[in-house]
């Protein structure tokens, strides 16, 4: 019986051995915290600086797939466009490309969202806006069909509204454009 008292107050003060060695370990870390922050160097402002310079930046979710990319084309980019782009890129949980926000070395600007990948239409750009260098604006809904669904159309001190529906058994398409003045078909 009395081994066992013995055993047990051994045990306890090991307990408070070990809990006064954690202290003293982490009493210089605190120390030392305690003095940087009330010189402001671990202020919550420390973390903030005024200016970030980089070529790309990634942003990724919780397990690590990219899902927002601000960078612009590579030289080599193997992506057919009718000029580089600069600007904000998202993609979706499988990291493929969702839209974006570009301007382009053309001088044009465009907001663009796709469908998923192997969804309707081999080209996954479904809705849009484009401003070109020109100050020309569309704005444009394609179809899964492919092709433009509706098209709205700025140019100069005229606008159009196109609406267009393929026929897929003719292997056609019919518009009909509307302006100001009068309807066409």
């Amino acid at each position: 019986m009395r081994d066992l008292e013995v055993e047990a107050r051994v045990r306890k003060l090991e307990q408070r051995a070990g809990r006064w060695r954690s202290l003293l370990a982490a009493t210089p870390i605190l120390l030392v915290s305690t003095v940087l922050a009330g010189r402001g160097f671990a202020s919550p402002e420390a973390g903030i600086v005024p200016e970030i310079r980089t070529q790309r930046l990634i942003m990724l979710d919780h397990e690590g797939r990219k899902r927002v990319e601000i960078s612009e084309d590579a030289p080599d980019l193997d992506i057919k466009r009718n000029a580089r782009v600069a600007g904000l890129i998202i993609f979706d949980g499988n990291e493929q490309e969702r839209g974006g926000m570009v301007t382009a070395d053309d001088g044009s600007a465009t907001v663009a969202l796709d469908a998923p990948r192997g969804v309707g239409y081999r080209v996954s750009d479904r809705a849009g806006m484009k401003v070109g260098a020109d100050g020309s604006a569309l704005i444009g809904v394609l179809s899964n069909a492919g092709g433009f669904a509706a098209r709205l159309v700025a140019q100069g001190a005229e606008g159009q509204l196109e609406l267009s529906r393929v026929d897929a058994a003719e292997g056609g398409a019919s518009t009909r454009v509307i302006h100001v003045e009068a309807d066409s078909k």
